[in-house]
């Protein structure tokens, strides 16, 4: 039995799409008797509504860049959560800085918006509206992680350095695109594809891995069998082990 890891948003979703091709390669995957597990920064709420939409058969998910743990049942497999006194912090300070948009608090399934400048456009939240107020986001009491939408990819880059400078004994930021998404420290996608690996029992020669951005880099330099998308930075090409032009093809190469 195989295990494939994949990344959503860059990976298998590109361009607001997911191809045909690859579900389809995934179907096949899965019927050879392997295992298709995603691995995203998402909050299991928002995966779950995706995969739904396209259709896309899953074994496996790992949610929050490695905090969370689904099997496709629902089943919380593993779980863990950010230092309330931290979380709070990191939300006070995005208002200090001058290019965060908003940003969002997640319990692990469900996920809450906070607007932090409004006047900015927001590359990665555009259709997600407030659905508390700031304080009773403050007051919920479980932060699985927080994300924050920047303005540009670079501020993001900025913002995940600075998290990770003054907040680094407690906690990870990681960069993705426009947003900076941050869980406890020791968590990332490379630690939540090792748990589902132990869970499953597969051997390390037979997992694969495929991703496109840098909050990818832990997981693909996990795994000896690791790619990424053409369309990914030269940080991320270099921590895998090869470039393909879709996840269908990845696993047109490993059946």
């Amino acid at each position: 039995m195989k295990l494939l890891a994949s990344d959503y948003d860059g990976t298998l979703k590109f361009g607001g799409k997911v191809m045909p091709e690859d579900i389809e390669a995934i179907r096949r995957w899965r019927e050879a008797g392997n295992l298709f597990v995603i691995v995203t920064g998402r909050s299991k709420e928002s995966i779950t509504r995706e995969l739904n939409e396209f259709n896309i058969p899953v074994d496996y998910y790992v949610t929050n860049n490695g905090g969370m743990v689904f099997d496709n049942k629902d089943a919380v497999l593993l779980s863990t959560s950010l230092d309330t006194i931290t979380a709070i912090d990191l939300m006070y300070a995005s208002h200090e800085h001058p290019e965060v948009v908003s940003y969002v608090v997640n319990d692990g399934v469900h996920r809450h918006k906070v607007n932090v400048h409004p006047n900015l456009p927001d590359h990665r939240y555009p259709t997600l509206e407030p659905d508390w107020t700031e304080e009773e986001v403050m007051d919920s009491g479980r932060f699985a992680q927080v994300v924050f939408s920047c303005n540009t990819p670079e501020a993001a880059l900025e913002l995940a350095s600075q998290i990770n400078h003054y907040f680094g004994e407690t906690v990870v930021a990681y960069a993705n695109n426009f947003v900076v998404d941050v869980v406890n420290k020791g968590i990332s996608k490379a630690s939540g594809l090792d748990f589902v690996c132990a869970y499953t029992d597969v051997d390390e020669d037979d997992t694969f891995a495929i991703g496109d951005s840098y909050n990818d880099i832990p997981m693909l330099e996990s795994v000896e069998n690791s790619a990424c998308v053409a369309a990914a930075p030269a940080e991320v090409q270099d921590a895998a082990g090869r470039v393909v032009i879709s996840v269908g093809e990845l696993i047109a190469s490993n059946l």
